[in-house]
Order: C-alpha cells, then sequence, then structure tokens
C-alpha cells in the first residue's frame, strides 16, 4: 500500500472576508509528485504556506507523516521532514551560499561543522562550488534558486514544496532541477509543485492538481487534466 506522506482535509483560510481556500482535500504519496496549477489569484501560494505552518487554518486538518502538524509553528513541520522553497527564493542575502546551505543541515540535527561539509557537496552538486563564499545577495536569481536545491539535498525531507522553481532560469539550471528532483523522488520524497511552466512540470508529475478561486476545480493525470473543457476555459485555454 502506498504510503501518504502529506493529506490535508476540509483546509481553509480566509483574511477578514476574503476566502482563500475554501475546503481543500489533498494527498500526496512518497515517492510522487503532483503539479499545483492554476490562474494567478488562484490560491496555490497560500496553500502551500497554510501546509509549512506561515498561515493558520481557519478549518480543517494537515497531516504530515501521519503526525497533525495543523497548528503547529513553521520550523517543527521542518524538523519532521518537510522541506518549502519560495518563488523568489528563500536564501539569506548577507549569509554565504554555503552558510544558507549549511543551515539546512543543521535543522536536521547536524553540527556546524559536518553541515558545512555536507553543504559544499550539495552546492557542487548543483554547479554552485566556484560562488560557495559569495554572498546570497551578489547571486543571479538562478543561482539563489539553486541554493534552494542544494537546501533540498541537506534536508532531506519527507515532503519538499516548491514554488514556481524554474521562473526565470535558464534551460541548464531547469535540468539540474529536473535532475535533482527524480533522484529525490526515487528516494521516496513526495512533492508538491507550483508552475507555471506546464511543459515542465506536466513532464514530470503523475498527478495535477487545478486550483480556482481557493478550490479544487479539477484533479488527474496531465492528459485528463488538459482535456478538461472547465481547466481549458479557466486557466489553459
Amino acid at each position: 500500500m502506498t504510503r501518504i506522506v502529506l493529506e490535508t482535509q476540509g483546509l481553509r483560510k480566509a483574511f477578514g472576508g476574503n476566502q482563500v481556500i475554501d475546503g481543500i482535500d489533498f494527498r500526496l504519496a512518497a515517492g510522487e509528485l503532483v503539479a499545483i496549477v492554476g490562474p494567478n489569484g488562484a490560491g496555490k501560494t497560500s496553500f502551500l504556506n497554510l501546509i509549512a505552518g506561515q498561515f493558520r487554518p481557519n478549518a480543517g486538518t494537515i497531516q504530515l507523516a501521519g503526525a497533525d502538524v495543523t497548528q503547529l509553528a513553521p520550523n517543527v513541520p521542518a524538523r519532521r521532514g518537510l522541506f518549502r522553497s519560495f518563488q523568489n527564493g528563500g536564501a539569506f542575502g548577507r549569509l554565504s551560499a554555503i552558510q544558507n546551505v549549511a543551515l539546512a543541515g543543521m535543522v536536521r540535527g547536524l553540527g556546524r561543522r559536518e553541515a558545512e561539509s555536507e553543504a559544499g557537496k550539495a552546492l557542487a552538486r548543483v554547479g554552485l562550488s566556484p560562488v560557495a563564499d559569495w554572498p546570497a545577495d551578489h547571486l543571479s536569481g538562478g543561482q539563489r534558486k539553486l541554493i534552494d536545491f542544494a537546501r533540498l539535498l541537506l534536508a532531506k525531507p519527507e515532503v519538499a514544496l516548491l514554488d514556481e522553481p524554474t521562473a526565470g532560469v535558464n534551460p541548464a539550471i531547469m535540468e539540474v532541477m529536473r535532475a535533482i528532483i527524480a533522484e529525490m523522488r526515487d528516494k521516496g520524497v513526495g512533492f508538491a509543485v507550483i508552475s507555471h511552466d506546464l511543459p515542465w512540470v506536466f513532464g514530470l508529475c503523475q498527478r495535477v492538481v487545478v486550483l480556482a478561486s481557493g478550490r479544487v476545480l479539477a484533479a488527474g493525470s496531465p492528459d485528463e487534466v488538459s482535456a478538461d473543457p472547465a481547466v481549458r476555459e479557466a486557466y489553459l485555454a
């Protein structure tokens, strides 16, 4: 039986009178990649923020590897195997690339020296060894995105939430990302990936969830979702 590493039930979130997430049920299995797509304002990033603990839901539950993390602070899911990347990159600008990556190891409980050693290996894997000692705010947008992927390698999570990982990056960097995702999926990591680059993410995913107005509009294989008239009207057409 496939192991479920992430599940939400009846998840809801409102800001004032604006209902941004309206009853989302979602399941992610170990080694699965689910693409989360939809028009701007559909609630995609807010959904990831709820899972990662940046927001607290008004209703519903979040299960991470079988444990209820619904009302926990963001550092707790991270320590229990959740990795989260951000659309504009999550690096601390004044820290060097290697220091940024080492933080992911320290969240796992590694000591500073061991974390920095492992961070150096992860930076080599993504091609950033030459800039390992550069402050992150001296790097390009694509390089900062690769810092996130080096952090992902070091974090060794159960679940990875990626928000627009390929936005603004060149094809060579996209290929590095694709290879790392494939490698980690083979090790059982579950991925939920927001992307507007449909050919790239559809080429990786087994399943697509389409959000619109904070609700699940459609779900299925890339071919099924692409052929859905409601989806085409709302987003793909």
